[in-house]
């Protein structure tokens, strides 16, 4: 027993060192995952010392009992922990598969039940990897093509297939304009991903969608695409000019902390609880792919809030070289280019994405809209035609709510607010040339 105590003690004290010399070579900090783990193994390192000095003193019963105790006491609740992790943690995301490129996409040819306290529904990835019924790569004669490139909002994360802001549009720009005006027939697909930033939209495009022919692209901004950019731009491979080539999954270099946590956020769901607790309120907003694409993370959503800290300058520079990426792809393939922005739900109105709002920011904030001036000001610079949709969001007075309450996404009623706002947004700027 003494020498299994000193064996105890001696792997303990190397992964104690391994976990030190990974974040601080890694990451070059403690974040408070990684400060729970330390003290948790420094705990029982401690422990398993001072009953290694007592085995042979008369307090060696009492040290065994606890020990019983202890290993009982951390079995059950693992059991528990692993138990509930399995009856409660539900799929979050559609299947998603890595890229080599575009870090992830879509499981094409494939269908995958989401289940949320806000909705439980069954998404359809066609053969091409879009979200929606099947089409053809070839475009069809007399058809004008729109292609929507964005994140989970585009794709629609929380409602059925037909009820995307995409679907929507189609249908709309479908009904007949009234007059003389006779307008070709529309077809709207849905490039939009789970977790994607403007730099992994222009990636999609130009490696796997440039062979449907939009005649239009839609790409849509969220407001989680700023720290989002610089997540996946800090592990970009960049060409000589400066240029992203490809944001890799495969092959990426993954810590064996960050595989662990990973597992634990997958399977056990106190054990979750408590590193997700810890991170909010003990200032762990790292930004990396995993915190600010899969977490609720305050840092998303701070450039959004009176007095937040951090400069901006460079993130924004960053996320419209991406948008000027995938405009310039469209004009030198003949085709239109819409930026669209939209609010989240603090960004409307208080009775919005309640009470999910308050797993990213506190009562006490205040909305502020310098990111939107910001927005608007570099998209004039650039004379991107923009389709702004937080007046049409703000002035709603319907009935429906237009986000979940705990997800922070549309419900029917948000996607068929978008699909209106775009479609007079259209029609206002190009229906006399779709005039036939």
């Amino acid at each position: 027993m003494k020498k299994l105590l000193l064996v105890l003690a001696l792997l303990c004290a190397a992964a104690m060192a391994f976990l030190g010399y990974e974040q601080l070579s890694a990451k070059s900090s403690f974040g408070p995952a990684a400060v729970i783990g330390f003290v948790v193994l420094g705990a029982f390192l401690a422990f398993t010392v001072v009953s290694w000095l007592l085995h042979d003193t008369p307090h060696r019963r009492t040290v065994g009992g606890i020990w019983i105790a202890g290993v009982t006491t951390v079995v059950f609740f693992l059991i528990a922990d692993a138990l509930v992790g399995y009856i409660l943690i539900k799929p979050l995301s559609p299947a998603l598969v890595p890229d080599e490129f575009r870090h992830h996409k879509l499981l094409a040819d494939s269908y995958s039940t989401i289940q949320q306290k806000d909705f439980s529904y069954t998404q359809r990835v066609n053969k091409l990897g879009l979200r929606g019924a099947e089409t053809s790569v070839k475009k069809p004669a007399g058809v004008f093509r729109i292609l929507t490139l964005g994140d989970s909002f585009t794709m629609g994360k929380g409602v059925p297939d037909g009820e995307t802001y995409s679907v929507f549009l189609e249908a709309l720009l479908n009904q007949t304009p009234g007059g003389t005006c006779k307008w070709p027939t529309f077809e709207v697909l849905n490039g939009g991903v789970d977790s994607y930033a403007p730099v992994l939209s222009n990636i999609e495009l130009q490696r796997d969608l440039a062979s449907l022919e939009p005649d239009l692209i839609i790409h849509s901004l969220d407001i989680g695409d700023l720290v989002q950019e610089a997540a996946y731009r800090s592990e970009a491979v960049y060409t000589s000019d400066g240029a992203v080539l490809k944001v890799p999954s495969i092959g990426r270099a993954v810590s064996a902390t960050d595989r662990v946590r990973n597992w634990i956020d997958q399977h056990l769901f106190f054990t979750r609880a408590l590193l997700y607790y810890a991170s909010k309120y003990l200032g762990g907003d790292e930004v990396t792919i995993r915190t600010v694409a899969t977490q609720a993370n305050r840092e998303l959503v701070a450039h959004t809030l009176a007095g937040d800290p951090q400069p901006r300058d460079a993130q924004w520079r960053d996320v419209f070289a991406s948008i000027d990426s995938i405009r310039a792809f469209a004009a030198t393939h003949d085709g239109g280019y819409v930026l669209g922005i939209y609010p989240w739900g603090h960004q409307v109105s208080p009775r919005e994405w309640v009470p999910g709002r308050y797993a990213y920011l506190s009562k006490d904030d205040t909305v502020s809209d310098q990111s939107l001036v910001t927005i608007r000001e570099m998209s004039a610079e650039r004379g991107i035609d923009l389709a702004d949709m937080y007046p049409r969001f703000r002035a709603y007075a319907g009935t429906e709510k237009l986000y979940f309450e705990y997800d922070n996404h549309w419900t029917r009623a948000g996607h068929r607010l978008m699909a209106e706002g775009l479609a007079d947004h259209l029609r206002q700027r190009y229906g006399a040339a779709w005039c036939d």
